[in-house]
C-alpha cells in the first residue's frame, strides 16, 4: 500500500519515462523530467524548511506549477497553491493563517511576493531546481513519512467571504485516485484538459490521475474558457477524450452556442463536480456528444473532490433534478434531520460524510473545525468523525439521494419554507435563460432572481409561474449581460447578495 502519492510519481516516470505529464502551449514535462525537476526541487526545500510545514506556491497557472507541488511533497512538507490573479486582500488572509515557510514564486508574481512582508523566505521556483537532488535526505524524509500526512491545504471562501484552509492527507488522495481510475478505466491513454484552477479542488484529479497512470493533462491559458470556440478547437487539436470540469465551464459552452463551430469527437468521459448542472445544458451536450459517458459527481473540498458519484445512462427532462447518486468507495453518506436522526424517505436532511476520503479539519483554525467535523450522532459506540456539508438533500423512492440546496439558500417566506435552489431549477429550464441565481432580501422578505439569456423580464416571469406556486415566485426580475463569477467559476452569490439585498 503506497503512503504516499510519489509513489505513483516513482513507478509512472519508471514505465513512461518520456510520456508526457503535463503540457501548456509553452511548455512540457515528461513523466522522466517532473521526477527529477520535483526531487531538485523537494531537495532545495528539505535543505532550509524541517518536514509538516507549508510551502505557498504563489504562481501563474502552468504546467511548471506541478513541479513545485510534488517537490514540497519531497521535502515532507504541503503545498498551498495561490494564484496570480487573486486579490491582495485574500491573499493576505490566507498567508496570516499559514504563517508559511517558504513562498515559491515565478516571473508572473516576482513583483507581488516581493511587495509581501513578513519573515517567511522567498524564492523563484527556477533557483530550486538548480538544486542537485539529495537522495539521501529525501529517503529520510521518506523513512519517516505517514500517509495521514498532509499533502495539500486548498483554501475556500465559504458564505462569509473569509478563508478556511481545507487540509487534505495523502491517504485521502490516494484514497480517492484509486478508485476513479479503476470506476472509469482511466490509464496511459487518458487524455484530460484542465479546466479548473489548482487552488481550487475540482483541479485534484486532473493533478493525480496521471501520477497514478501516465496519462497527459493539458493546461490551457485561462483566456480559452471565456472563449469556449477556442477551448473546444483546443480539446480537438490535442485529441483530449477525458473532461474534468465544473458545470459552469460546460454550461458556457452551450451558452456561447461554441457547438455550432466544432464538435470534438474525441471526448469519451465527462465529469463534473462542485455544483449544480441543469439538465437542459447537459442534453445539448448530449446531443452534440453522444458517445461519451456523463458522470455528475458531489463533494466538497472537505471530502477530496468528491464522496458521490451518479452515472448518467438515461434521458432527463429539462426540468428535471440529476441525482447526487451513491458514495464512493470507503465513503458513507447519509443525512441527518433537524433531529440528528436519519432522515426518512422523501424528507429534507443535512448531507453527512464519513469516510478515507474526509480532511482533517481546517489548518489554523480549532473553532471552525469543530464547528463543521464533529462525531457521528447516530453512532454512539466509537469515535466516528463525519463531516457536515451544509447542503440539504432527500432520498427518492428509488433510493436515489437528490440536492435540494444549501441550509443557508433555504428561507422562510410567508410561512412556507423555500428551496432557492429549487426556484433556480425551474428558470434554468426555461428556453432564453443561461445562467440564473436567486436571493432574498431578508428585511422585505423578497426573492430578487439575476440571470442571463435573451427571454425579457415580463416573458420569464410568465413562464416561471407556469412551473412555481405564488409562494415562490419571485418578487424582482434582473437581466444582466454577465453573470458575476468567482475565483473557482461558481456564481458569486456573496456578491450578488451584496448588490441586490443590502441597502
Amino acid at each position: 500500500m503506497y503512503s504516499t502519492v510519489l509513489q505513483y510519481l516513482e513507478k509512472t516516470a519508471l514505465k513512461y519515462p518520456d510520456k508526457t505529464a503535463f503540457a501548456d502551449i509553452k511548455e512540457s514535462f515528461t513523466f522522466y523530467n517532473l521526477l527529477l525537476f520535483s526531487k531538485k526541487i523537494g531537495s532545495f526545500i528539505a535543505g532550509i524548511v524541517k518536514p509538516n510545514h507549508p510551502i505557498v506556491v504563489y504562481m501563474d497557472k502552468r504546467a511548471y506549477n506541478i513541479l513545485s507541488f510534488m517537490g514540497a511533497a519531497y521535502a515532507g512538507c504541503f503545498y498551498v497553491p495561490i494564484d496570480s490573479q487573486m486579490p491582495s486582500e485574500r491573499i493576505n488572509l490566507i498567508l496570516d493563517t499559514l504563517q508559511p515557510s517558504m513562498i515559491l514564486y515565478d516571473d508572473a508574481t516576482a513583483e507581488k511576493v516581493n511587495s509581501i512582508s513578513g519573515s517567511m523566505l522567498k524564492y523563484h521556483y527556477k533557483t530550486a531546481l538548480e538544486a542537485e537532488v539529495n537522495d539521501d535526505a529525501l529517503a529520510k524524509i521518506r523513512l519517516y513519512s505517514k500517509n495521514t500526512d498532509l499533502l495539500y491545504v486548498l483554501f475556500t471562501s465559504g458564505s462569509t467571504g473569509v478563508p478556511k484552509g481545507v487540509t487534505i492527507s495523502h491517504a485521502a488522495v490516494i484514497d480517492f485516485m484509486d478508485w476513479i481510475c479503476e470506476k472509469y478505466h482511466l490509464d496511459d491513454t487518458a487524455a484530460l484538459c484542465n479546466q479548473a484552477p489548482f487552488y481550487f479542488d475540482a483541479s485534484v484529479p486532473d493533478i493525480y490521475i496521471p501520477l497514478k497512470t501516465g496519462a497527459t493533462v493539458f493546461i490551457p491559458p485561462k483566456s480559452y474558457y471565456t472563449f469556449p470556440k477556442k477551448i473546444l478547437q483546443f480539446i480537438e487539436n490535442n485529441n483530449i477524450n477525458t473532461l474534468i470540469w465544473v458545470p459552469s465551464a460546460l454550461c458556457n459552452v452551450v451558452n456561447c452556442k461554441a457547438f455550432e463551430v466544432c464538435v470534438p469527437t474525441s471526448i469519451k468521459l465527462v465529469i463534473f463536480c462542485g455544483e449544480v448542472m441543469p439538465c437542459k445544458h447537459l442534453n445539448i451536450w448530449r446531443t452534440y456528444i453522444n458517445n461519451a459517458l456523463y458522470v455528475n459527481m458531489y463533494g466538497p473540498t472537505e471530502a477530496t473532490y468528491a464522496c458521490m458519484y451518479y452515472d448518467i445512462e438515461r434521458e432527463f427532462a429539462d426540468d428535471e433534478k440529476l441525482p447526487l447518486g451513491k458514495a464512493c468507495e470507503n465513503s458513507e453518506i447519509f443525512l441527518l434531520d433537524d433531529e440528528d436522526q436519519l432522515a426518512q424517505t422523501g424528507n429534507i436532511g443535512e448531507i453527512c460524510i464519513s469516510g478515507q476520503c474526509l480532511s482533517q479539519g481546517y489548518y489554523n483554525s480549532p473553532e471552525k473545525t469543530s464547528a463543521a467535523f464533529m462525531q457521528n450522532p447516530v453512532n454512539t459506540k466509537w469515535r466516528e468523525i463525519i463531516y457536515r456539508t451544509g447542503d440539504l438533500a432527500y432520498k427518492n423512492e428509488t433510493g436515489e439521494i437528490i440536492f435540494a440546496g444549501r441550509k443557508d439558500f433555504q428561507i422562510k417566506r410567508l410561512g412556507h419554507r423555500i428551496e432557492l435552489g429549487e426556484i433556480e431549477n425551474a428558470i434554468l429550464s426555461v428556453s432564453g435563460v443561461e445562467n440564473a441565481c436567486c436571493v432574498f432580501h431578508e428585511k422585505n422578505s423578497d426573492i430578487i432572481t439575476v440571470y442571463t439569456g435573451k427571454i425579457d423580464t415580463n416573458s420569464l416571469n410568465d413562464k416561471i409561474a407556469e412551473k412555481l406556486p405564488q409562494y415562490m415566485m419571485p418578487n424582482k426580475f434582473v437581466k444582466l449581460t454577465s453573470m458575476p463569477m468567482n475565483l473557482n467559476g461558481k456564481i458569486d452569490r456573496v456578491k450578488i447578495k451584496k448588490e441586490y439585498t443590502e441597502e
